[in-house]
Parts: structure tokens; sequence; C-alpha cells
């Protein structure tokens, strides 16, 4: 399996890691569950992955539609433009036309890079680097439809459990970074609309695990080895279905 990942992915992991997600009895109820923990998912997701320094009162004023004061007109975008990508993945998956493809991910990203990433809506056209990476320099931008074509369809194909199948598909937009700004955050609407379409909970890291995920993260981006990061989201995933996050369980 090594060996086919590698061909498909340019990237791996050993092991079948097993990832304790709760499961809703449909759909509905998994698109339920995240519109309910709408606030709190956004808000660990900025601070965690962009160091959004909006507090969680402030992420539920935002996604309500209220102006705040006390921070930047850009990390207030970014939150309800996260917001808004959200909206659009919980009426993708809703309709029954969330599919793991490039027209999907532009999709989310029309909403989440918006007025931020160079463009948005489309993979980027020009190459780009990865900051603090200096091993691993992501695709060329002509590359970029037919790496995602092939990725997503191994992941879909090939790997059976649906939650590392998310995981899987995070994973491999992050290091490939097929739009100039924006990737992990749109990565992280397509890992859960590939849960929520199979009737699991969502999945978010927690702002408490960012040091740690942007260390494995950083491993990860420059080996290719994806072995600690699943370890890493199956550790994430088993605390935050046993803690509150930070006021209410993900439930």
């Amino acid at each position: 399996m090594k060996d086919r990942m590698l061909r498909h992915l340019d990237m791996f992991w050993e092991g079948r890691p097993h990832f304790s997600v709760p499961s809703a009895a449909s759909v509905r109820d998994a698109v339920k569950v995240f519109s309910k923990n709408l606030v709190n998912i956004t808000w660990n997701s900025m601070s965690s992955l962009e160091h959004n320094p909006t507090s969680l009162p402030q992420t539920e004023t935002i996604l309500n539609g209220q102006s705040v004061s006390g921070i930047g007109i850009d990390d207030l975008l970014q939150v309800k433009h996260f917001g808004e990508g959200a909206k659009k993945l919980m009426a993708l998956v809703s309709d029954g036309v969330f599919r793991l493809d490039e027209k999907t991910a532009c999709a989310l990203h029309e909403h989440v890079g918006k007025e931020e990433s160079l463009t948005w809506g489309k993979f980027r056209d020009r190459l780009v680097t990865i900051r603090d990476i200096d091993v691993y320099t992501p695709p060329e931008s002509d590359l970029l439809s037919g790496i995602a074509e092939k990725g997503f369809s191994f992941l879909q194909n090939a790997i059976e459990q649906p939650a590392e199948r998310a995981i899987g598909v995070f994973l491999f937009m992050a290091r490939n970074q097929f739009f100039h700004d924006a990737n992990k955050r749109t990565a992280s609407l397509m890992m859960n609309g590939v849960l929520l379409q199979n009737s699991l909970f969502p999945v978010t890291v927690m702002n408490r695990d960012s040091e740690e995920f942007h260390t494995t993260l950083r491993d990860f981006y420059n080996t290719g080895n994806a072995t600690a990061m699943m370890g890493f989201f199956v550790d994430a995933v088993a605390r935050l279905y046993l803690e509150k996050i930070p006021r209410q369980r993900m439930c």
C-alpha cells in the first residue's frame, strides 16, 4: 500500500489508524451536529490553523452577521468567509452533491479564500512555497488538476474507512497547496465533507493542540510521511469527543 500511496498521492502513512469519530443516525443528523457546533468549529479552526486571534464570543458575533471591535479587518474576514464556506459545505452535503474533486474544492475555496487569496475559487496559477519549509516545494501549477484527479480518486476508492479517508484528504490537499492561500481551511472543510456524507461527526483541531499540530505538519510537509500526522489526529479526535471544547461537547 505504501508504494501505491506514493504513486497516487506522493505521500504515505503506515498502518491502519482507528479514529473514534462518533456516528450520527443519518447524513442529515451529521449535518445538524456540524451546524450546531459551527461556532466552536470555526473558532478552533481559525485559531489552530491560522493563528487568528479572534475570541470565541467574537467568532459567534461575526458568524451572526454583526460587527465586532478590537480585531483587524483581515482577521474578521477570515472568520466570516470560513463560516460562509462551512454553510456551502452543509448545502453540498445536504443536497447529496458533495464530491471529492476539484470542482467541489474550488466551490468551497470561493468562499474561504475570498479577498485573501491571490485568486479564489480556482487552483493557483503559479509556483508557491510553504513558509518555514525548506526541503519540499509544492508541485507546479499546471500539474495540479491531474494531481487532484488522481489523488482524490485513490482516496475515494482505495481508502475504505471514511474517517481515515477524510484525514488523508486534509493532508493531501494541505501538502499540495492547490490554492494561493487558505489551503488548510479549504482542506478542513473537504475533510469534514467526507465525514458528514458518511454520517460521521465533524472533526477540528482544537486550539490547545495548535503547537503540536504545526510541528508535526512541518515534518510531514518535508518528508511526505503522514504516519505521525495520522497519529496526531487519532489522539486529537479522542480528546475532541471526551472533553469540552471549550464550553460544550461536540454533540
